[in-house]
C-alpha cells in the first residue's frame, strides 16, 4: 500500500475504482485532462481548515502497526514503564491495549541525546467511555523530567501543559470523545503543534526546557476501559521549504489514502495545498504525479493501486483545488525504485509515497 490509514474523520473524497480505471486509460491515450474535467466529485479535501497544516516527516525512525506481533503479548519494539499491555485485534487491525488502569510505554528509538530538531509523531487512538484523561503524551529528558505533556480527553477538550503554559481546546463537532481519533504532533525546533483528526488543538511557539532537551516520548494510557493505539509513526523532518519544487521534484509521505484503496483522505490537504500554490504561482508549470508502494502483496496489484492513486491525486487537484486538468500526467510504479529496504516497517513506510515531478 501507499501512504494509507483506515482513519477517515469527516467527509472523504470517494473516487471509485472504475473512475480511476478510466483516468488511467485516458492517461495512456493522452486524454487525462478531459477525463478529469468530466468528473464531478464531492468536496472534502479542500474544505479542511487551513489551520490543519500537519506535514509528516520523511525520514521514518519508528513505525509499528503491531501486525507482526502475537496476540495477547507485549510488543517487542516497545519499552514498558508502568502497567500491563497486550496486542489485541479489532476491526481486522492489530492494536496495543492497556489492560491495567494506568500504563506507560516508550518506543525503542535509535539512541539519541535529544529528539531531532524537526520531528513528527502520529498514531491512531481508540477509547471507550468512561475515558477521562485516557491518553497522555509527554516529552521527557534523560532524567525523566517532562518538557511538555498533552492529555485527551478532558471533557471534550485536549489539554497541553509546558512550564507555565497551559491551554485547553475543545474538539469541534464531537458529542463524545469515545471512538477512534488520529493524533499528530509536529515539532520545529522548540515550537510544537498538536492535532486531533483534522483540527489543530495546540500551537506553542516556545516549549519550556529548563531541565534539558527531551530525548524520548512517552505514551500513557490511563483508563479502566482498555484504551488502545495503533499505526504509530515517528519521523525526522526537515526545515520548511519556501518552495517544495525548488529541486524540480517533490517527494511526500503526506498524501493519505483509505487502506488498500484510492480514496484520498482529508489529512492530505496540507500537501495538496502546497502543490496547488506552486501551480498558481507558476502558471507555466506542468507536473507528473507518480505513485509508489511497498512490496507487501503481489507486484501487479501494487502497480495497479499506485496507478489508481496517482490518478486520484490528479483528480482531486483539478476538481477541488482549481488546477487545470491538462497540467497533469499520472503514472504508477508500484513497488519498484524503493527508497529504503522493504525488510523493516520503517523502510516500507518510506517506500509508500507520492512524487511530483516538474515537466
Amino acid at each position: 500500500m501507499l501512504v494509507a490509514t483506515s482513519t477517515a474523520q469527516g467527509d472523504q473524497m470517494k473516487i471509485r475504482k472504475g473512475l480511476c480505471g478510466r483516468l488511467l486509460a485516458s492517461c495512456a491515450l493522452g486524454l487525462l485532462a478531459s477525463t478529469i474535467t468530466a468528473y464531478a466529485g464531492s468536496a472534502s479535501v479542500s474544505s479542511v481548515s487551513t489551520k490543519f497544516d500537519y506535514l509528516p516527516g520523511d525520514n521514518v525512525l519508528f513505525m509499528d502497526d503491531f501486525s507482526q506481533e502475537e496476540l495477547g503479548e507485549f510488543p517487542s519494539r516497545w519499552n514498558l514503564a508502568i502497567g500491563t499491555f497486550e496486542v489485541a485485534e479489532m476491526g481486522g487491525e492489530r492494536w496495543l491495549r492497556c489492560t491495567a488502569s494506568d500504563g506507560t510505554i516508550r518506543m525503542k528509538l535509535p539512541a539519541m541525546e535529544a529528539l531531532p530538531e524537526f520531528w513528527t509523531l502520529e498514531f491512531d487512538f481508540h477509547g471507550t467511555a468512561p475515558m477521562a484523561s485516557a491518553l497522555t503524551v509527554r516529552a521527557v529528558n534523560a532524567r525523566g523530567k517532562a518538557a511538555w505533556e498533552a492529555t485527551f480527553p478532558q471533557g471534550n477538550d485536549m489539554a497541553l501543559r509546558s512550564g507555565d503554559i497551559f491551554s485547553t481546546t475543545p474538539l469541534e463537532g464531537m458529542t463524545t470523545p469515545a471512538g477512534r481519533h488520529h493524533v499528530m504532533f509536529m515539532a520545529r525546533g522548540q515550537a510544537l503543534k498538536v492535532y486531533i483528526d483534522q483540527q489543530r488543538m495546540a500551537s506553542v511557539p516556545d516549549i519550556s526546557v529548563p531541565a534539558g532537551l527531551p530525548s524520548q516520548l512517552e505514551i500513557r494510557l490511563w483508563a479502566k476501559t482498555g484504551p488502545m493505539i495503533t499505526n504509530v509513526r515517528f519521523a525526522e523532518g526537515a526545515p520548511p521549504a519556501k518552495d517544495v519544487f525548488e529541486s524540480g521534484k517533490f517527494v511526500t509521505h503526506g498524501i493519505h489514502f483509505a487502506n488498500g484503496s484510492d480514496v484520498v483522505l482529508p489529512e492530505s490537504a496540507p500537501v495538496l495545498r502546497q502543490v496547488a500554490a506552486h501551480l498558481e504561482a507558476h502558471p507555466e508549470a506542468r507536473i507528473r504525479i507518480v505513485g509508489y508502494t511497498d512490496n507487501v502483496g503481489a507486484a501487479a496489484s501494487n502497480l495497479d493501486l499506485s496507478q489508481r492513486r496517482a490518478a486520484a491525486v490528479a483528480a482531486v487537484l483539478a476538481q477541488q483545488f482549481g488546477a487545470a486538468a491538462n497540467r497533469f500526467e499520472a503514472e504508477g510504479k508500484g513497488d519498484t525504485l524503493p527508497l529504503a529496504s522493504n525488510a523493516t516497517p520503517e523502510g516500507r513506510a518510506m517506500n509508500r509515497r507520492v512524487e511530483f515531478d516538474r515537466l
